[in-house]
């Protein structure tokens, strides 16, 4: 077996009990980068009750007619959000009614192909990932909604897909911003307790990091088992995760890297 130097934990969300296709995908290259993982997600998706469902596709009719000639929006504003669309067959129907009227934005390249994989799986529409509008700098949200504010057509109306329960930081901005807006949350998130990490040596520790719900999670997380989060190194593809963990951990090394494919992600840590 080989001597695994580093240890990666990632702390993707998951829907039920499995684990994150982001992990399995890691784990199964690892050993070739003498890169130990821990699965540890920090939260967990479930679909919000039938009340909340039908809230959601309510609005949406009320605001929307099929036959409207207003342009429409698709907003990835969470990296679970294509997920939580394809267990929706309801939402995609509606959404396929009005596929001729469709765009599409998501809060970075991973998301924006994994929204152009469901949609094209649940038959609303076939696009390439490359045409969802996506901020240059991963995660930036501030560039994000200026970006979606130039592309504004006459009455446009944007749905955003964001969880239910969360504050809806996204749809709030661009409604501040003038824009018509529907927050379509119809999934939800959970915390999970962060796995044992106290035999594994804070020296050779990486957290991934994906969004910044997970940042602060993560850091109780590793304060609780009395391993300090300065420690450790954090990594991941948003450079606003990252400006939020240098907040949240003053010295905390943060490494950007372009994309969560794996041997980038595994490559990275065997450079650093």
């Amino acid at each position: 077996m080989l001597d695994l130097n580093e240890t990666l934990v990632v702390t993707a969300p998951v829907w039920g009990t499995s684990s994150s296709t982001l992990a399995v995908d890691i784990r199964r290259v690892s050993e070739s980068y003498h890169v130990d993982i821990v699965d540890a997600p920090l939260f967990q998706m479930e679909m919000a009750n039938d009340a909340v469902l039908r809230r959601v596709l309510r609005e949406l009719a009320d605001w929307d007619g099929v036959k409207d000639k207003t342009a429409l929006t698709l907003v990835c504003g969470t990296q679970e959000a294509p997920d939580a669309l394809e267990l929706f067959d309801p939402l995609c129907l509606a959404l396929r009614l009005r596929q001729d009227r469709l765009k599409y934005a998501a809060l970075d390249a991973e998301t924006a192909t994994a929204m152009s994989e469901v949609c094209h799986i649940k038959d609303i529409s076939k696009f390439h990932f490359k045409s969802v509008a996506t901020p240059k700098l991963a995660g930036d949200m501030e560039e994000f909604v200026k970006q979606l504010m130039r592309a504004e057509e006459p009455r446009e109306l944007f749905l955003v897909l964001e969880p239910a329960g969360s504050n809806g930081i996204l749809a709030k901005k661009l409604i501040s911003n003038g824009l018509r807006v529907i927050r379509l949350g119809f999934y939800m998130t959970r915390p999970v307790p962060m796995p044992s990490l106290r035999e594994v040596d804070p020296k050779g520790l990486w957290m991934l990091a994906m969004d910044i719900d997970v940042v602060r999670a993560a850091v109780n997380g590793l304060v609780s088992q009395g391993i300090n989060p300065a420690a450790v190194k954090w990594i991941g593809n948003r450079p606003s995760v990252g400006a939020l963990v240098r907040y949240e951990v003053p010295g905390a090394k943060w490494v950007n890297v372009p994309e969560l494919k794996p041997s980038v992600v595994l490559e990275t840590i065997n450079n650093a």
